[in-house]
């Protein structure tokens, strides 16, 4: 009689074989899933960037200006023009409203436009709600920071923390140095956005498609990060002083200055620096509503010239 042998299953050998061959595909595939994911992000990050200029557009198109970097106005003034006491010294800044909150209404956002009393300071009670309210629009899906991150201004009480809801972009206020910056010469700035800034689009003499308007930072940890914040301040809502430093506006919140190329920032001043939530490069709205990616490796002056609005450079890039 013949008995025909018959296998039941694998030997280790060879299920340690198929598990190496699995092992080795997996490593394969991960990187490119990977990389397809993020061009997803980057996609969804320029449409919003895109988005964002268009607002800005809708926005000078009926006022004939450009948003505001973010409004200032003193104490001494803001009492004289409300009759109400300002908020802490003098020094600080009563208002603060930023670019971000201007062009609600023109990336059909009226109800949370609705919500800001323009009247009261943001850090007023009448503003708290809409102050800590997160917009998914102003995150970029590549900022893993920012979304479940706050801004915080006032923590003297822990049952009554001030805090800002965060947004992944900020405005170009335009080149810096250590000493000439948005924080220490608000009113010095060559670019489209600053302290109480009307730009017009005629004012753009660079010409739009060469000048940047909106950068990206996260709100993650800053490169050798220092106190007061070793991370980042990123706001959509508005500048805004902080209890521990009264006078400073906090510019920085909603701006940008070119002190650093992307992604660069460190030391003193890093916070003023862009911090993109990609490898190498940041993406940058420029005025004519054009999307461009701009690496690190720029050079200090290309990049500069791409921040001012009237430097008459001839640049060559994007």
């Amino acid at each position: 009689m013949n008995y025909q042998h018959r296998r039941s299953a694998f030997t280790l050998v060879e299920l340690l074989v198929v598990m190496a061959i699995i092992s080795v595909l997996l490593g394969l595939l991960l990187p490119a899933v990977q990389q397809a994911r993020e061009a997803a992000r980057r996609t969804t990050c320029r449409n919003k960037l895109r988005q964002i200029g268009i607002a800005l557009h809708g926005y000078e198109s009926l006022h004939r200006v450009m948003p505001p970097g973010y409004l200032y106005m003193n104490g001494e003034d803001y009492q004289a023009l409300t009759g109400d006491l300002p908020d802490r010294t003098d020094e600080d800044n009563q208002l603060g409203f930023a670019w971000g909150a201007y062009v609600l209404p023109f990336l059909e956002q009226d109800n949370y436009y609705a919500m800001i009393d323009f009247e009261r300071p943001p850090f007023d009670t009448a503003n708290a709600e809409i102050r800590e309210t997160q917009l998914g629009f102003f995150h970029c899906p590549s900022d893993t920071y920012s979304p479940d991150n706050w801004v915080v201004r006032d923590d003297t009480d822990p049952n009554d923390v001030e805090r800002y809801a965060t947004s992944s972009y900020c405005a170009s206020w335009g080149p810096a140095t250590s000493s000439v910056n948005l924080d220490a010469t608000p009113e010095l700035a060559e670019g489209v956005f600053y302290r109480n800034s009307a730009t017009k689009i005629k004012d753009i003499q660079d010409g739009t498609t060469h000048t940047i308007a909106i950068g990206e930072r996260t709100n993650g940890p800053i490169m050798g990060g220092l106190p007061p914040h070793p991370s980042f301040e990123t706001s959509w809502l508005a500048a805004v002083r902080d209890i521990d430093t009264p006078g400073d506006d906090h510019g920085h919140m909603v701006l940008f200055d070119g002190q650093f190329t992307p992604n660069t920032a460190v030391g003193p001043g890093a916070d003023r620096g862009v911090s993109a939530p990609h490898t190498s490069y940041g993406l940058f709205l420029f005025c004519d509503g054009s999307v461009h990616p701009v690496t690190e490796n720029i050079s200090v002056e290309v990049y500069s010239n791409l921040l001012t609005i009237n430097g008459n450079e001839v640049v060559s890039y994007p």
